[in-house]
């Protein structure tokens, strides 16, 4: 579920009047199965959003969710859960070993303002910080460090939670081809805030993209003009031709951008970075390009090489994989 969906979700139980108990997942260690970030709710329609690791774990919080709405109770808590039997603290149920900590906030109608801002800058692309403490849960556009989140814990009375949120993982698809159309939908069904663009109308593929949030057709030049530099924006350059490749790649190479991608044969890509050095683009900046584009995995179709594509993403999304290395010899000749 995309993070506007979850809170779009939150907003209609809110107007509707139910009871609503947010989870959130504040820090975990080891090999616990929910991460910090992970959300969940809970309504008392009896329907659920979202997921904090799943198991029995998630499944008795739930249960303990479910024990407050039962009984038209507020709660504001932390729950520490280790993932171990013999652990001296609360067991989870799991045996995966490690910890979780579980912030549980209940929200009320008057909370719809903070939904509100946070739905906003999720459409309008702008970050903020999402402020958790045992009294209040609010939202505003600052933001704090470049530390996605920040627990800090002194005691049950006492702790906040941080997180910079309202800016979605955001992938550029710079062609709207055959590729740019199947790059599309396996990274709209891995919850990212997918861009399409190219530069030709009334190109079928692009035609039929409904799995984008956002479709622009403009001159290749101009990508770099439309774009927003953030370490959770991603570029993958699959245009139609050669000379498309080269215009797209000069106009978003100087951008701050978590991952550009070129996809494309060696010689291809090669020629493609001559001419960009020729036109005074440092080598240091192709160092950056992931190309040829997607793990080695040998796509063929479309539908292959998006798979490949997304899978180097999500690597480089966790920080799995360094700077990529593939065509370094042809900078640094």
């Amino acid at each position: 579920m995309k993070d506007i969906d979850f809170w779009k979700n939150i907003q209609e139980k809110l107007k509707a009047e139910l009871h609503v108990f947010l989870m959130i997942v504040a820090e975990s260690s080891k090999s616990s199965p929910g991460r910090a970030g992970f959300k969940m709710v809970v309504s008392s329609d009896g329907s659920l959003a979202g997921t904090i690791g799943g198991g029995i774990m998630e499944h008795n919080l739930v249960e303990e969710c479910r024990s407050y709405i039962n009984s038209n109770r507020s709660v504001s808590l932390v729950k520490k859960l280790y993932h171990n039997k013999t652990s001296g603290g609360e067991k989870s149920g799991l045996i995966c070993g490690g910890t979780q900590t579980i912030i549980i906030k209940s929200l009320v109608r008057d909370d719809l303002r903070f939904i509100f801002n946070v739905i906003d800058s999720y459409e309008n692309l702008e970050g903020g910080t999402l402020k958790i403490d045992n009294s209040r849960i609010v939202f505003d556009d600052t933001k704090f460090r470049d530390n996605k989140i920040i627990f800090n814990y002194e005691s049950d009375d006492k702790w906040i939670y941080h997180e910079n949120s309202g800016f979605p993982d955001t992938i550029y698809v710079i062609g709207g081809g055959h590729v740019g159309l199947a790059v599309s939908k396996i990274m709209s069904l891995l919850d990212f805030y997918v861009i399409t663009i190219d530069s030709r109308k009334d190109v079928p593929t692009m035609t039929n993209n409904v799995c984008s949030d956002k479709k622009l057709v403009i001159p290749y030049e101009d990508v770099g003009d439309n774009l927003i530099e953030s370490d959770k924006t991603y570029a993958a350059v699959v245009t139609h031709g050669h000379d498309t490749d080269l215009t797209a790649l000069n106009s978003i190479i100087n951008k701050k951008l978590k991952y550009i991608g070129l996809m494309g044969s060696k010689r291809k890509i090669k020629n493609v970075f001559d001419q960009l050095i020729k036109r005074g683009i440092k080598p240091e900046l192709l160092k950056r390009v992931y190309t040829p584009i997607g793990l080695g995995i040998g796509a063929e179709s479309p539908e292959e090489i998006a798979v490949s594509i997304a899978a180097e993403i999500i690597q480089v999304k966790h920080e799995s994989k360094g700077p990529p290395q593939t065509l370094k010899s042809l900078i640094d000749r």
